[in-house]
């Protein structure tokens, strides 16, 4: 039996469900930046523990040599040019990974690591003692840490060459005093890569003592020796006595290549990769930076970089982390105020005591 009464069901008109959708949209867009802003905040405190974790992995071997670790095992002293070519061609972080739990994969490198040790003469041959011709090492090599990635870094992602240019990964990366030497290998994607490097000074433990031409003008690089360099031995005793370990640069993330068209040509390898300068200034990981042109501020394999928004993290001797501004400490030729502030914070021993409060986190 029916009643007279018509029933009506309720329901959204279409310009009601308009307006609900408007909303909704807008606050996505209210929210989108702010899920945003913490997970970079997230991701800067992780990349801050893994460098660390590396610092004090480094005060742990202090422990167990009296000193620190060297930045790279490279030529003997006195024979960096022409090399005898018996040498590990290893960095500093390979030599840290009993310190953080990677015992397992340490020990089955067939190479001698000790600071001292040379793998036999082998020829003449360009790198034929390196790691990278040497088995287990180069299967070893592929290992991939998480320690050794910034969170804020795509370090894995398969992005597209930039045009003209292949895909390499970095197999050794080490300040010699001159330049900087580093060579990759190219679409070899599958070796371990690391965001992480020690640091070396502006130049170099072997920069040339002297004005410079391009720095400064005038400034003498040899005067900023960082903490890292070829088959070094400094203590943490002498850190203290010179600028101090709370005052000096002792690990800094990198290895940024991305850029604003998420193109990547390069990564360092964890395995080669020791130390690098600063006399470049620190790269935004959103652009590409050519270390050759002071205005260029962008990132470069010579560069300490990184994706985070305004710093580039390190950490310094007593094992804490800061983050350092970019500023303007790629102007270097007439140098800005700021990169006279960043090599001295890189160096260990040079005596400066200028204001740093304006370029630190």
């Amino acid at each position: 039996m029916f009643s007279g009464k018509p029933r009506f069901r309720s329901a959204f008109t279409l310009i009601e469900l308009l307006v609900v959708i408007a909303i909704i949209a807008i606050l996505m867009a209210l929210l989108l930046p702010a899920v945003q802003k913490v997970r970079e905040a997230a991701n800067k405190m992780l990349c801050a523990s893994n460098l660390r974790q590396i610092a004090i992995a480094a005060h742990n071997y202090h422990n167990d040599f009296n000193q620190l670790p060297p930045g790279y095992l490279g030529p003997r002293p006195g024979d960096e040019w022409p090399p005898s070519y018996n040498f590990q061609s290893v960095g500093v972080l390979c030599l840290l990974l009993p310190y953080l739990e990677q015992d397992n994969v340490f020990k089955q490198l067939g190479t001698n690591m000790g600071i001292d040790n040379y793998p036999p003469p082998v020829g003449t041959t360009p790198n034929a003692s390196a790691w990278w011709n040497r088995n287990p090492d180069w299967t070893l090599a592929h290992s991939r840490f998480k320690m050794f990635q910034c969170p804020s870094d795509t370090l894995y992602e398969d992005l597209s060459p930039r045009s003209g240019s292949s895909f390499g990964v970095i197999v050794y990366l080490h300040q010699f005093g001159i330049s900087t030497g580093w060579a990759w290998f190219v679409n070899y994607q599958d070796l371990g890569r690391t965001n992480y490097v020690g640091v070396a000074g502006a130049n170099g433990e072997f920069a040339l003592n002297g004005p410079s031409t391009a720095d400064g003008p005038g400034v003498n690089l040899a005067e900023y020796k960082g903490v890292f360099g070829n088959r070094t031995r400094l203590t943490l005793g002498q850190l203290s006595t010179l600028d101090g370990t709370s005052n000096t640069l002792m690990f800094g993330e990198g290895g940024i290549d991305v850029g604003p068209q998420r193109q990547r040509s390069w990564a360092w390898g964890w395995m080669g990769a020791g130390c690098l300068g600063t006399k470049f200034g620190l790269g935004r990981g959103t652009m590409i930076g050519d270390p050759a042109n002071s205005t260029t501020t962008g990132a470069h394999v010579v560069r300490f970089s990184s994706m985070h928004a305004a710093v580039v993290q390190f950490a310094f001797g007593d094992g804490s982390t800061r983050g350092v501004r970019f500023g303007q400490t790629t102007v270097r030729n007439p140098a800005s105020q700021d990169w006279f502030v960043l090599q001295q914070l890189s160096g260990r021993n040079d005596g400066r005591n200028q204001e740093t409060s304006a370029l630190l986190d």
